[in-house]
């Protein structure tokens, strides 16, 4: 069986966040962790300050040296920091299922990514596309029900589309599956009093971790939505401001 994974993300030096996170997910799950950073960025467990993309050649390198030597069997990209970047890895692993979570900002706000819509232009080229709710309204435009906000997503072509709801309203959180079938779920479960960071980057590379090893996205989200929770419960303050996931 194929188990490895390819995380494409920001670095993240407290680990609360990023491509640091991601791999800590990926071995959680026993999927070997293969990373190719987007950005260096200077943030801590209050929020993000500032990042710098890194070259685009040693990214496109990096990228060709792994494809070359690797079986990668899923992807899961966070932080693009340059819209470029996408267009890149999906040229050169097109045949792998891609998990994306469009990171368009930090949790205290700081902007993410130079060209939002390259998610959109390039859709149909995406297994899996993770938003949270206010990134699904501004990249759609939106802002009625989530079904809605969910079929004008996959109007622009994605295959599947998991809408987080962390960042609605409400005691219980709902997220959104919708399938490439058709088919929707619903996962709800209690709002946890604690305001962790990487929350979206853990939940996504959860289901790319459990997809590898089951092939079955509907299993893989549901036991990712699971892990989350777990992860929320227990996450602790080891710095001055938000927590850290714990697992």
């Amino acid at each position: 069986m194929n188990r490895v994974g390819l995380t494409v993300a920001g670095l993240d030096p407290s680990g609360g966040a990023g491509i640091l996170l991601d791999q800590r997910v990926f071995s959680h799950f026993g999927v070997f962790a293969a990373g190719v950073i987007t950005a260096n960025t200077v943030q801590n467990s209050c929020g993000a300050r500032h990042w710098k993309p890194v070259d685009e050649k040693l990214f496109t390198d990096q990228l060709r040296a792994l494809k070359e030597d690797l079986p990668v069997g899923v992807i899961k990209v966070g932080m693009l920091a340059r819209a470029r970047f996408l267009e890149v890895l999906l040229d050169a692993f097109g045949e792998v299922p891609a998990v994306v979570d469009p990171v368009l900002a930090s949790k205290n706000g700081l902007p993410l990514v130079d060209e939002p819509a390259v998610y959109l232009r390039l859709a149909p080229r995406i297994f899996l596309f993770t938003p949270n709710w206010d990134e699904a309204r501004r990249l759609t435009g939106l802002g009625g029900s989530p079904t809605e906000v969910l079929q004008k997503l996959k109007e622009f072509g994605f295959k599947n589309v998991l809408l987080k709801g962390g960042h609605m309203e409400g005691d219980r959180v709902r997220d959104y599956l919708l399938l490439e079938s058709g088919e929707l779920l619903v996962f709800s479960k209690p709002r946890v009093a604690k305001s962790p960071r990487g929350t979206g980057c853990a939940l996504s590379s959860a289901i790319a971790a459990l997809f590898l090893k089951t092939g079955d996205l509907k299993e893989a989200a549901l036991r990712a939505e699971e892990f989350l929770k777990g992860a929320l419960e227990r996450a602790e303050r080891l710095g001055r401001c938000h927590e850290f996931l714990t697992f």
